[in-house]
């Protein structure tokens, strides 16, 4: 997702192995024109995917069919790639709920405007329901149990909100969740899985895991992967995770035991893998991934912002 990275990491883009794997379908396009990057993917009972659009506030729909269309438009507060806070507005996170009410994290230039928000199933207006601060910078997010967390790139933070609207209020931090002062994002991509929330902090190249107490206040906090610029990433069945490294161009496999396997490059269509996610039910082995060609990443053109589909031989962890 979303953070100041050093224009140096460009460089490698090229540079990574060979990929194992061939079934690599592109789902959907966008046009790098109108600043169309997709950053965050949520996907609903039915397997309709939503993308954010980062640099313009809106939220895309792309049905079975592969249609698509305006779901939303959060408000920026500024026009796109205007600094402000931390960094320029975005639109970051999505996810749903049991429910398929959608949760949405905002860095709008105008304080009015800014945090986690929630769109309901049935049409209602999309409402703010937890605001943070301009020098807050909303990544990843996770619905769980009443509450949604979420992953602060810059305070170095994860916060909780309830979902029903409230005061956002620290779940997590410590040295594990620090941003470091190198120019990466600090937490960013949130996940949960077997009790634990995962988080990836590029600027200390880890994925750490945070325990969820029986009461849900956070537990103990322990390192589960080093040396690895993880963005987003998403589970399968048997606990590996599949991490976008974004401006180096892979997606990379992390074992259970840490160990690590690059199985997408920038030869099988990446460009800027920002998340990712396994469909529900009958999509469960196919994990998609979104293409945010991000414009200020000195890479050569044509950029192909886009959402991937891989399929797999395992099975995704199952979402709520």
């Amino acid at each position: 997702m979303i953070g100041r990275v050093i224009p140096t990491v460009a460089a490698l883009l090229l540079a990574a192995a060979p990929c194992a794997f061939a079934q690599v379908e592109t789902v959907a396009q966008f046009n790098p024109s109108l600043l169309e990057t997709p950053e965050s993917i949520a996907i609903d009972h039915h397997n309709n995917k939503y993308v954010s659009l980062a640099l313009t506030g809106e939220i895309r729909k792309i049905a079975a069919d592969g249609s698509q269309s305006t779901y939303r438009m959060l408000p920026l507060g500024a026009p796109p790639l205007t600094f402000c806070g931390s960094f320029f507005a975005g639109l970051t996170g999505l996810t749903f709920d049991q429910h398929d009410n959608l949760y949405a994290n905002l860095a709008s230039c105008d304080p009015g405007s800014r945090g986690v928000w929630k769109i309901p199933n049935d049409g209602q207006p999309a409402t703010r329901i937890g605001a943070l601060s301009l020098q807050s910078l909303p990544n990843g997010i996770v619905h769980h149990r009443d509450f949604v967390y979420v992953a602060d790139s810059v305070i170095g933070a994860i916060w909780r909100v309830p979902d029903t609207g409230g005061t956002a209020q620290v779940w997590a931090a410590g040295p594990e969740l620090a941003q470091l002062p190198n120019g990466l994002p600090g937490p960013n991509g949130l996940k949960l899985f077997e009790g634990e929330l995962y988080v990836s902090n590029p600027s200390q190249s880890t994925v750490v895991a945070v325990r969820v107490q029986p009461d849900g206040t956070a537990g103990a906090i322990r390192t589960h992967a080093t040396g690895i610029f993880c963005d987003d990433f998403a589970f399968d069945v048997h606990g590996s995770l599949y991490c976008g490294t974004d401006p180096f161009n892979t997606v990379v496999r992390i074992a259970p035991d840490g160990s690590q396997e690059t199985i997408l490059t920038a030869a099988d269509g990446l460009d800027g893998p920002t998340a990712l996610l396994f469909g529900r039910a009958a999509e469960g082995f196919d994990l998609y991934v979104t293409n945010a060609a991000f414009p200020f990443f000195q890479v050569p053109p044509p950029r192909l912002p886009s959402l991937l589909r891989l399929k797999l031989q395992v099975h995704g962890f199952p979402q709520p």
